[in-house]
């Protein structure tokens, strides 16, 4: 137990140099630390309540969705009902349902059959799922369609997972802001962006939907009658553009004033756009956003444009028309570019929130906190202050119980454990939260225990008896059982707290995590080292504890 190879003992001093050299930036001022290796200037990465930043609530507006979700399945029962000869008198949206009366009665068998069709298992690869709508015979010539629970229970978690990739695509793109974005509730999401510097740029890309799609003009568009009518049913303080007619929608023009009445059946929108990128017009020198869609889009965009050359058509941001050019020749190949009144900024942004993808929902800020960075400081400097505390405690205690050489073993193996977990937390990229220094903390009075257990063994062993060689030996040997039963059983919870827990409750958890396997480490091989170390030296003849 006592004996190490040249090898064993490069190997373990090794390790714990490396550790001191990635835990030391950490220590050192920034100005200072430019002037390191690039591999030595990582640092640990600091949570909200320690460099500040924005704290906010979001809540997920469903209302809108569920809305769409009705007008989808009016448009699909039209289609369908149109491509099988059938024609309905009205099909319209009332009470949360879709409600359609044929203009003949012994249309009515068919037309259920039609939509009963459209009416799909939730989850189609779970045998026995229910459907995703429940159709139901009004009348004897209408019918009603009514979204189930099951199906809005899955359109809210899919709603709200994707509204969470998309903000952290839009709001880190590079992923080390170590940000927290986890759903609350059934329709909340909680944001935190440690070292926030603007909070009006997070509060624009969290306002932003985004919600990008390509719509033929409608010949209404020229007709100042129906054009007027859709004005009127615009509902401008809310944004709604409601339905000017059957299979038609109007949305205002975002610079030329007034608006345009378009199909509102699309198949082309922002899902279809493989990348986007700021540019420059060639012939004009405004900005534009360029686009390339997918194989799939690029082939309907192609087919849609040659079949319409001469017909204006729509570009819809955010329900509002940015342009709306004429139909030249068909476009192919699946590139092209958005024009508008547009500045280099603003065509940097779109292409950033494009490239992100669209929002599927609107989301509310219900609350919003900044944490200061002086409030930060101020916790770290107590985290630093209860640490010193906590190490010389330890230390006077070691030293109080085990005489001076293996107190002094034990604090070495202490402070060794301390620059692991900070070299540990570098390495990860873990955040440290307050919390975590708390994990931190309690690391440092559970990392002695197994010295104690190791001291007290060595110490019963020596009034047994035994020569100091031997003593320690059997010491070490016999107490490498009880310490990893502890901590095994330490390491249990710590894994269950990350994995149920959340926020501030995993930062708590990884700390400790890692702390158990560090101290294990120092105490259980550094320490022994630096036993075995000093037993060669001094070869006692009796051991001083």
């Amino acid at each position: 137990m006592l004996f190490f190879s040249r090898w064993k003992t490069l190997f373990i001093v090794g390790l714990v140099a490396i550790g001191i050299l990635l835990a030391a930036p950490n220590a050192i001022k920034p100005e200072t630390r430019q002037s390191l290796p690039t591999w030595m200037q990582n640092t640990i990465n600091l949570g909200l309540d320690l460099q500040g930043g924005a704290h906010m609530l979001l809540e997920v507006d469903l209302s809108s969705v569920m809305q769409q979700a009705l007008v989808n399945e009016r448009t699909g029962i039209l289609t369908e009902l149109r491509d099988a000869g059938l024609r309905a008198e009205s099909v319209r949206i009332a009470d949360n349902k879709v409600v359609a009366r044929m203009r003949r009665s012994e249309d009515q068998a068919a037309a259920l059959d039609i939509v009963r069709a459209l009416s799909v298992p939730v989850d189609p690869s779970q045998i026995g799922s229910p459907r995703t709508t429940i159709v139901t015979p009004l009348g004897s010539d209408g019918f009603t369609v009514e979204i189930t629970d099951a199906q809005i229970e899955f359109i809210r978690k899919r709603t709200i997972d994707q509204s969470i990739e998309v903000l952290r695509d839009r709001i880190d793109p590079s992923g080390t802001t170590e940000m927290t974005l986890v759903r609350e509730g059934d329709d909340r999401i909680l944001l935190q962006v440690p070292g926030a510097k603007n909070i009006d740029e997070i509060k624009a890309a969290i306002n932003r939907t985004a919600n990008l799609s390509f719509h033929l003009v409608h010949a209404d568009s020229n007709n100042e009658r129906a054009l007027s009518q859709a004005i009127t049913t615009f509902d401008a303080e809310t944004g709604d553009a409601r339905l000017a007619s059957i299979g038609t929608r109007y949305f205002p023009h975002q610079d030329q004033g007034g608006g345009l009445i378009v199909e509102e059946s699309t198949r082309i929108t922002g899902e279809c756009l493989e990348n986007s990128s700021p540019g420059v017009d060639p012939d004009r020198g405004n900005p534009i956003v360029n686009f390339k869609f997918n194989f799939r889009c690029s082939r309907l965009f192609g087919e849609m444009t040659a079949r319409n050359i001469g017909r204006p058509f729509a570009v819809v941001l955010d329900g509002e028309i940015i342009t709306a050019p004429n139909i030249r020749s068909a476009i192919t190949g699946g590139r092209g570019y958005i024009e508008g009144s547009f500045t280099p900024d603003s065509a940097s942004e779109l292409s950033r929130l494009l490239n992100a993808g669209a929002l599927p929902a609107k989301l509310l800020i219900v609350e919003e906190r900044t944490v200061s960075a002086e409030l930060g400081e101020a916790s770290i400097r107590a985290g630093q202050v209860a640490s010193i505390i906590g190490l010389i405690g330890v230390a006077l205690f070691m030293w109080l119980s085990y005489g001076l050489r293996f107190g002094t073993i034990a604090v070495v193996a202490l402070a060794t454990n301390i620059a692991l977990i900070a070299a540990a937390l570098t390495l990860l990229g873990a955040t440290l939260t307050l919390p975590g220094i708390a994990g931190i903390i309690l690391t440092i009075g559970m990392a002695v225990d197994a010295n104690v257990l190791i001291f007290e063994r060595i110490r019963e062993e020596t009034h047994n008896g035994r020569p100091p060689v031997n003593a320690i030996e059997t010491g070490y040997r016999r107490s490498l059982a009880p310490i990893l039963d502890a901590n095994i059983t330490t390491m249990i919870a710590a894994i269950t707290l990350y994995f149920v827990g959340s926020g501030p409750v995993r930062g708590f958890a990884v700390t400790l995590a890692i702390g158990i396997v560090t101290s294990v480490f120092t105490a259980v091989v550094f320490a022994r080292l630096l036993t075995a170390t000093w037993l060669r030296g001094t070869r006692p003849k009796t051991l001083p504890i």
